[in-house]
C-alpha cells in the first residue's frame, strides 16, 4: 500500500516539473517572438537613418516605404500576439515603441520626403533632416529602455530561463 504512495506522489512531482516546463516554454516562445518584431524594428533603424543621410531622394523614400512597412506589420503581428495570460506589460511596452516609430515615420519624415522636390536634399533640407535624425535618435532611447525593462521583468516573472535549460 505505501509502494501506491510513493508512486503516486512521484508522478505528481514529474507532472509538476513538466507543468513548469510547459509554462516556462510558452512564457518563452511569446517573449522571443515580442523580442524578435521589436529587435527587427530597432535594428532597421540604422538602415534608415543612413538612407535618410544618403541626401538621396528616391533611396530615401525606398527606405521610408520599407521601414514604415516593417514597422506596421510587426504593430499587428505583436497585435494579434495578444497579452500572456493577463500580463500586458511586455505587449504594452512593445506597442509603446513600435507606436513611437509609427508616428515619428508618418508625421515627420513622411511629410518631409515627401516636400523634397530634386533628386538630392538642398542644404536646408538636409539641415532639416539632420535635425529629424537627431530628434528620433535622442527619443528612442527612451522607448529602448522601457521597452528592455519591461522584456526584463516578462523574463524574471515568467521563469522563462527554465525554459532554456
Amino acid at each position: 500500500m505505501n509502494h501506491n504512495y510513493v508512486l503516486f506522489a512521484v508522478f505528481i512531482t514529474l507532472f509538476a516539473e513538466s507543468s513548469c516546463n510547459t509554462g516556462a516554454k510558452n512564457a518563452k516562445q511569446y517573449h522571443d517572438n515580442m523580442v524578435q518584431k521589436a529587435q527587427a524594428v530597432i535594428d532597421s533603424s540604422l538602415d534608415y537613418v543612413d538612407a535618410i543621410q544618403s541626401y538621396d531622394k528616391v533611396r530615401a523614400l525606398q527606405l521610408h516605404g520599407r521601414y514604415s512597412s516593417l514597422v506596421e506589420n510587426a504593430i499587428a503581428a505583436v497585435g494579434e500576439q495578444g497579452d500572456y495570460k493577463g500580463d500586458t506589460v511586455l505587449r504594452a511596452f512593445t506597442l509603446e515603441m513600435l507606436g513611437f516609430y509609427k508616428t515619428t515615420l508618418n508625421n515627420e519624415f513622411g511629410p518631409f520626403l515627401n516636400s523634397i522636390k530634386a533628386a538630392t536634399f538642398s542644404e536646408a533640407e538636409i539641415a532639416i533632416s539632420d535635425s529629424l535624425i537627431t530628434k528620433m535618435t535622442g527619443s528612442e532611447n527612451q522607448y529602448w529602455e522601457r521597452f528592455n525593462w519591461a522584456e526584463k521583468k516578462f523574463y524574471k516573472e515568467h521563469e522563462v530561463s527554465k525554459a532554456e535549460k
